[in-house]
């Protein structure tokens, strides 16, 4: 066994031990943040466990629209052939409201007024303690439940996420996209490419079709070995045939 084998394996086994040690913590994160929730609940006070179902809510409306980043990305030249890359843009930009909202409401609805250990009488109630539970607990489940998961399904299969989530979310991103709520930033994006002369590299075309394997599709599907994405189907071949007249 080469050095740099040995080496690659022992990095690879920190990470995966480093990984579960994460994940069981943020698993007794979450038993702690949901028994305190009920117990305020049983205490007669209800606003805990309804902001947090809020924003548990809040966070499947944001794996939704993640997911969507990528499906449309890479499928957008065949969901609206006569439109242009900058509609793409405009459409993302609006989508992004979602994430910036969402994350931030997120984690204000999902701190608790206090945490309770079960079968003991310790309480975290305020101070630095319980904003870095959660912030921490917050971040974990936004990243790899609301992130992560989503967008890597997204990429496996564009087609069939579409099919799922388009019907109710792209009229949601479409009313935020014709309102304009995303054009300041498109103004701020303007100005500051003009006065810094910020533009694309001489000979670089920003049409020009991203190599084999470096698609952002292909990235976020590799993110599981094996699993390459989905090729696109026409409507005909996801029914199982042409529609007949």
């Amino acid at each position: 066994m080469t050095s740099s084998e040995s080496t690659s394996k022992v990095g690879a086994g920190v990470r995966t031990t480093f990984g579960a040690v994460l994940f069981i913590a943020w698993g007794a994160a979450t038993v702690l943040w949901v028994y305190s929730a009920v117990l305020a609940l049983v205490g007669g006070e209800a606003g805990p466990l309804i902001r947090g179902v809020c924003a548990l809510l809040l966070m499947i409306l944001l794996a939704g629209m993640e997911g969507l980043e990528v499906a449309v990305i890479d499928r957008w030249r065949e969901l609206f052939p006569d439109r242009s890359t900058s509609d793409l843009a405009g459409w993302l930009a609006a989508r992004q409201l979602f994430v910036a909202l969402i994350c931030t409401t997120a984690t204000l609805l999902a701190e608790p007024d206090l945490i309770a250990v079960p079968f003991s009488s310790m309480e975290i109630t305020g101070g630095f303690a319980l904003k870095a539970f959660t912030v921490v607990w917050t971040g974990l489940t936004l990243l790899w439940f609301m992130q992560i998961f989503p967008k890597h399904m997204a990429a496996t299969n564009p087609d069939r996420y579409l099919d799922i989530t388009r019907p109710a979310l792209f009229p949601i991103v479409d009313v935020v996209r014709k309102i304009g709520i995303a054009q300041p930033g498109e103004w701020v994006a303007w100005v500051a490419q003009s006065r810094l002369d910020w533009h694309a590299e001489p000979g670089v075309e920003l049409e020009t079709p991203a190599r084999p394997g470096t698609s952002l599709t292909e990235a976020w599907a590799a993110l599981v070995p094996d699993h390459a994405p989905a090729i696109h189907r026409s409507p005909d071949e996801r029914t199982g045939g042409p529609t007949q007249s």
